[in-house]
């Protein structure tokens, strides 16, 4: 003898809201969890400010922006230079936004990279929520050399890297919200790159 037990539809509503607050519980929980990561992007705003109109001006001069991040941090390098070259209100112009990456057909270590593609005037963005790569800091000591300007998006286990480059911006919480922070931060710079270049800011 087989018991069917029928659910009403208060009853199926009722288990939806449940899941419905859980889920919402871990929203506002993460929400919460990255605070002090957002925090400290605040905090800096004025050098964020201050680096997104130099990049403009770097454009202007007919400069290349360059960007690499070791580990996990490699991809918001990548995502950071394509939207900077989306947000050139004059595609075509001839201004370079390079993601470098030491995966690239043949093309060696960062390190290695550098000399051949970097410029006095350039800029180097270097990202790295987790670990310093030994090559993350040799492509920076090889970007100064070349005339470039380098600078640095770090985490609580990275914050060394600072001592490699010309200026750098600390996330100082745990790797994977420093990683949050690390996008929100070059999504800004290519805020204020587009506005710097739209209002004619820079000079």
């Amino acid at each position: 003898m087989s018991i069917v037990v029928r659910r009403t539809g208060r009853d199926v509503r009722s288990n939806e809201s449940k899941a419905n607050r859980h889920a919402v519980d871990v929203v506002l929980g993460h929400l919460g969890e990255i605070g002090p990561a957002v925090a400290a992007l605040r905090r800096e705003s004025s050098r964020l400010a201050e680096w997104g109109e130099e990049l403009a001006r770097v454009r202007r001069r007919g400069g290349s922006v360059f960007a690499a991040g070791s580990d996990t941090s490699a991809h918001e390098a990548e995502r950071f230079t394509s939207e900077l070259a989306a947000h050139d209100p004059t595609g075509g112009s001839g201004f370079k936004a390079i993601s470098l990456s030491k995966d690239s057909d043949g093309a060696g270590s960062l390190a290695e990279q550098v000399p051949h593609l970097v410029r006095e005037g350039d800029v180097v963005v270097l990202l790295a929520a987790r670990e310093i790569t030994d090559d993350l800091r040799d492509a920076a000591a090889a970007a100064k050399s070349a005339g470039a300007r380098v600078w640095a998006l770090t985490g609580s286990e990275s914050k060394d890297l600072d001592r490699s480059v010309n200026e750098s911006i600390c996330i100082n919480t745990d790797p994977p919200h420093a990683e949050e922070a690390h996008l929100v931060a070059v999504l800004a710079l290519c805020e204020c790159f587009d506005d710097a270049l739209k209002e004619g800011q820079t000079g």
